[in-house]
This record gives structure tokens, C-alpha cells and sequence, in this order.
């Protein structure tokens, strides 16, 4: 294709390029790692599509459509697989299985790219695809794809957020060290996505309405990529160990107690002293590892029994039951021992000093070291 020594590379294609190469650097380093495989190809896809949704920039600020004005409707823009692909990616995180149903939220955004693919090859040369472009592309279709993608874009960040509150809240119930696996990362995601948006909203509405150029648009446009920029710096940070998966209660019975028994009227508060007497005589509190599953087979119960027992007859979710007793059995060690903080937080079940002074401060109202200081001052 000649014309190629005409284009000129100016500092805003070089800007634009340079941040689209480091994400996909940064993409290519968070595959590498195989941590999460399946919900970070999920997150490549989102990251993806805003990166070649920006090629048009990046080559029409380079003067390529002047020299070649056939790469009108070159099938680039991808905006309608932002939505989905975090749907998708969040779900893998957090269950770790789609529905096939869901993956027709990718319809419309493989439509929309046929549609572009079809303009691009088939509607002749670029006067025709100009004629085209101002009689229906621009009036009618381009806003309606716009416009779902925000719609796609707004649901799924919707989704993606109730869906982390409700991990979260599992988490609680089902593992000794929920901190350790906060969904933050998909609390940075959600609002970092949702800035995202709102670029490419301002950008979409300025260029619809008030009639700004691309070049007047830049600002907006380059604040959009850096964000996804942050997002898959984020990702490498956030994405650094599995995800435990939140599995339905149909998937949580593990055996033992029947379920019938489970209907039976009983005395819960006893039910539930008599399981914290067995676990502290075992000493099962103190296993780093420990969740509400590991926790039911050496009961030889159902999970569901077990999460009744310490909700219903503790008053407690499964995280505040074992880190109280870990607090508890702190306590004992801060007074009676010279062991360091970081060798009692090791010894008494919690994965790391940060996750034993949070859970000793929810606990006993103070941090380590003050209580160490009362106890000295005794």
C-alpha cells in the first residue's frame, strides 16, 4: 500500500500507541502468570476491544484516512463487548462457570462488527461508503450502537457490583480468612470501569451534539485509554492467587447429617456451643486454611447444618466465629509467651500481621500491641 512516507506521526499518535502497547504489555505479563486463566482471557477481551476501538484515533491523527479514505468503516469499534466481557470476567472469578445463556450478551457486539466488516469490503469505494456513512450509518445506526453499548456497559457494571457484595457476604460465611480473599480488585474494576464509561459517554455526547472533531476530543479520548491503562495495571496487582468459588447451596452438601435431621426442631444455641467446644478441644481454629467445607467434613455434616449451627446458635457468621477464637487463643499467647507478634499472628491460624491486627482490632477493640501494653502494665 503506498503513501506510507506521508503519514505523519505526531505526538498524539505516539501517545495514543504508546499507552495502547503497555497495556497490551501488561495483558501479556497477567496471562503469563496462568493465575485465574479463563477470567483474565475474559479481562483481555474487555481490555482489547477499548484498545482497537481507538485504532481509528491513532491512525486518523496519523492523517491515514486522508491518504487512504477506503478505511472508512475499517471494523474497529468494539464498544458493544465492554458490558459483557466484565460481566463474564467477574463471573469467572467469582463461580467459576458461565451459563451458556449469558453469552448472548455478545450478539449484538458481533453484529455490530459483521456490520462493519460487511460497509468495510462490500459497499464499494470510499465515495460509496461516504454516501452511506451520512445517509444511515451516522443518523441512525452508530447512535443506536452507542447507545446499547452504554446500556450493555451500565447493566453489566450493575451486575458485576451486586454480584461482588454478595461474594463478599459469602465469603464471610464460608471462610476463616475472607479478608485474605477480599473481591477488592473487583471493587477497583467496577469503579474504574465506570470511569471508563463515563470518557467515552462525554466523548460519544460532545462529537453527537456539539459537533466536536476528533482532535478537539482527544483529551477525552486519551483519559479513557490511560484509565483502562490503570485497570490492567490493577489487574496484575489484584489478579495474584485463585479466587475461591461462591457455589450454590445445592453444591454444599458434603455428607454426613441427613437432611432431614437438618429440619428437625433443635436446640441451636447448644448445637452450636457443643461445635465450639469440638473445635476448640481440636484446635481446627488455628488451621490457616480453614473454611466452612473443610470444617463440615471433620464434622461429618452438611455445610448448611454447620452454617445454622453457628449463625442461629452463635449469632455469628463462620469468620467472626473462628478469628474470635484465634483472638482469643492470641491473648493467651501475647500474655503467657515472648513470641513476636508475627510469630503469634503465624500460630494462631492468620495469614498475615495485617490480617491479625484487623481481626484482633474487630475483636477485642484494641490492636496487639496496645493490648500487650495493658497486659505489661498489670
Amino acid at each position: 500500500m503506498d503513501g506510507f512516507e506521508h503519514l505523519i506521526l505526531g505526538w498524539r499518535t505516539a501517545l495514543l500507541g504508546l499507552i495502547i502497547l503497555c497495556s497490551a504489555a501488561a495483558l501479556f505479563t497477567l496471562l503469563r502468570r496462568g493465575i485465574e486463566q479463563r477470567a483474565a482471557l475474559w479481562f483481555a477481551v474487555f481490555v482489547l476491544s477499548g484498545c482497537v476501538s481507538t485504532i481509528p484515533l491513532v491512525i486518523g491523527f496519523a492523517g491515514a484516512y486522508d491518504i487512504w479514505p477506503g478505511l472508512t468503516f475499517l471494523p474497529t469499534q468494539m464498544a458493544l463487548f465492554y458490558g459483557p466481557a466484565l460481566v463474564l470476567h467477574a463471573r469467572e472469578l467469582i463461580l467459576g462457570r458461565q451459563k451458556r445463556a449469558i453469552l448472548w450478551l455478545f450478539a449484538p457486539g458481533i453484529a455490530y462488527w459483521l456490520y462493519q466488516l460487511w460497509a468495510f469490503t462490500l459497499l464499494g469505494d470510499y465515495r460509496s461508503k461516504w454516501a452511506f456513512n451520512d445517509a444511515v450509518h451516522e443518523p441512525y445506526i452508530f447512535p443506536l450502537a452507542m447507545v446499547l453499548a452504554l446500556i450493555l456497559a451500565i447493566a453489566g457494571l450493575v451486575h458485576v457490583w451486586r454480584l461482588k457484595q454478595h461474594y463478599t457476604d459469602w465469603l464471610k460465611h464460608h471462610h476463616s480468612d475472607d479478608e485474605q480473599f477480599s473481591p477488592n480488585w473487583i471493587t477497583h474494576l467496577t469503579l474504574l470501569s465506570a470511569l471508563v464509561a463515563l470518557f467515552w459517554t462525554c466523548e460519544f455526547t460532545l462529537s453527537r451534539w456539539f459537533g466536536y472533531s476528533y482532535f478537539d476530543l482527544f483529551l477525552w479520548n486519551f483519559l479513557a485509554l490511560f484509565a483502562l491503562f490503570v485497570v490492567t495495571l490493577e489487574a496484575i496487582a489484584g489478579i495474584d492467587r485463585p479466587f475461591p468459588k461462591m457455589l450454590p447451596a445445592a453444591n454444599e452438601v458434603t455428607g454426613g447429617a441427613e437432611e432431614t435431621s437438618e429440619k428437625r426442631e433443635r436446640d441451636w444455641c447448644a448445637e452450636g456451643e457443643r461445635l465450639r467446644a469440638e473445635v476448640l478441644a481440636q484446635e481446627w481454629h488455628l488451621d490457616p486454611g480453614l473454611s466452612l467445607q473443610s470444617l463440615s467434613r471433620r464434622f461429618g455434616m452438611n455445610q448448611t447444618y454447620l452454617s445454622r449451627a453457628i449463625n442461629q446458635g452463635l449469632g455469628q457468621n463462620f469468620s467472626t466465629f473462628i478469628n474470635g477464637l484465634r483472638v482469643d487463643h492470641a491473648k493467651e499467647l501475647i500474655t503467657r509467651s515472648d513470641m513476636s507478634m508475627l510469630e503469634i499472628a503465624m500460630a494462631t491460624g492468620f495469614g498475615s500481621k495485617a490480617s491479625f491486627n484487623r481481626a484482633f482490632k474487630n475483636h477485642a477493640g484494641i490492636n496487639p500491641s496496645e493490648f500487650q501494653q495493658q497486659t505489661d502494665a498489670k
